[in-house]
């Protein structure tokens, strides 16, 4: 199918799809949501050339008339494509937000007519739509430049169709599938999935990481905590007299509580110090000619999502979390050891 009776053929098609039980709204894109790829291109702005212009990559698609609607994109400014945006009407586009404030700053986009740099015609922006992720939820948001599927035939091959369904969207498939079938049972449905599964397959490797990662270090904790809290009670078993003897001269429980967690956190806030330390001086060394800062910085943020790898507050916050961790470990012995009869600890061997 190409050209024109490949229009015509997605035309049938729409119009099962729209007539189909449980399906509220059908539409098409030239890139699904959360695919892991993007189809860009150089635009030149009003007033440039391809000799004078500076480089201003855009995402682009190309989208039905009914496609903001139909995954609900909200349209902030101007008006959405219509039927009469046909093949012979003037070539019109829609941006996303991120599009206007990189390219035209304070100024109002519509009403601009920008031009691809592999392109004769101009278009016009008609209007601004909500910024979304296409590519994957990790990056940033794109520049992004929409135009109509009927003005873009040399544009219109593979396409991913999107249904929005009136209850449980698997039980269009189905549907989908004998729909399909009945224009002509040569042509394969290469994919057929929810937008919340592909945001969710997407998302699959990064929170096995978070969750094997988190798994470990719990266990991390409560083993360091074990160890210390084994260790703190060796040392009390070890000063069981000493303890007695400042009980009998008047010591109290809470001044041989406060001495006994001392004890222990003195070696938690060395451990504190030192870590800090060892992590100042690898930062320092992997930002050294010795190694690649770029490829450091795209290998922490491979890693991270939303705190860079020196993020002030989370390092404080684990700071803390290690601090009442090690506090809760040193106080069962430091309680044994508030509670210890004084003739007890003085006869203790």
């Amino acid at each position: 199918y190409k050209e024109e009776r490949l229009l015509q053929f997605y035309e049938q098609l729409f119009a099962r799809f729209d007539e189909m039980p449980g399906s509220r709204a059908a539409t098409f894109g030239s890139v699904p949501l959360i695919a892991h790829y993007m189809w860009n291109t150089d635009i030149l702005l009003p007033g440039e050339t391809e000799k004078t212009a500076a480089e201003h990559l855009s995402n682009r698609q190309v989208v039905r008339e009914n496609y903001f609607a139909t995954l609900e994109i909200s349209l902030l400014r101007g008006r959405g494509f219509s039927a009469q945006d046909a093949a012979t009407s003037p070539k019109v586009g829609i941006v996303n937000q991120e599009f206007g404030k990189r390219f035209f700053a304070d100024e109002d986009p519509i009403g601009k007519r920008v031009r691809e740099s592999d392109s004769k015609d101009e278009i016009e922006i008609i209007g601004v739509v909500a910024d979304t992720k296409y590519n994957s939820q990790r990056e940033g948001i794109e520049p992004l430049l929409y135009t109509m599927w009927r003005q873009e035939t040399a544009s219109i091959g593979q396409m991913y169709f999107s249904l929005r369904a009136a209850s449980e969207p698997t039980s269009l498939v189905e549907g989908v599938r004998a729909a399909v079938r009945d224009m002509d049972s040569d042509i394969p449905i290469t994919e057929l999935t929810t937008q919340e599964a592909r945001s969710e397959q997407s998302l699959a490797q990064e929170r096995l990481y978070a969750r094997l990662l988190s798994f470990f270090s719990a266990l991390a904790l409560l083993l360091a905590a074990i160890g210390l809290s084994g260790v703190l009670a060796y040392a009390v078993a070890q000063r069981t007299q000493e303890i007695g003897v400042r009980m009998a001269l008047g010591a109290r429980s809470a001044n041989v509580l406060r001495l006994v967690i001392w004890q222990g956190m003195k070696l938690v806030l060395v451990g504190l110090a030192v870590g800090a330390a060892c992590a100042y001086g690898l930062k320092r060394l992997f930002d050294s000619q010795y190694f690649s800062e770029e490829a450091w910085q795209r290998e922490m943020a491979s890693r991270l999502y939303g705190v860079s790898g020196t993020d002030p507050l989370t390092i404080a916050v684990i700071a803390v979390l290690l601090a009442v961790v090690a506090l809760a470990a040193c106080w069962m012995p430091a309680r044994r050891a508030s509670r210890v009869d004084p003739l007890d600890a003085l006869r203790h061997e």
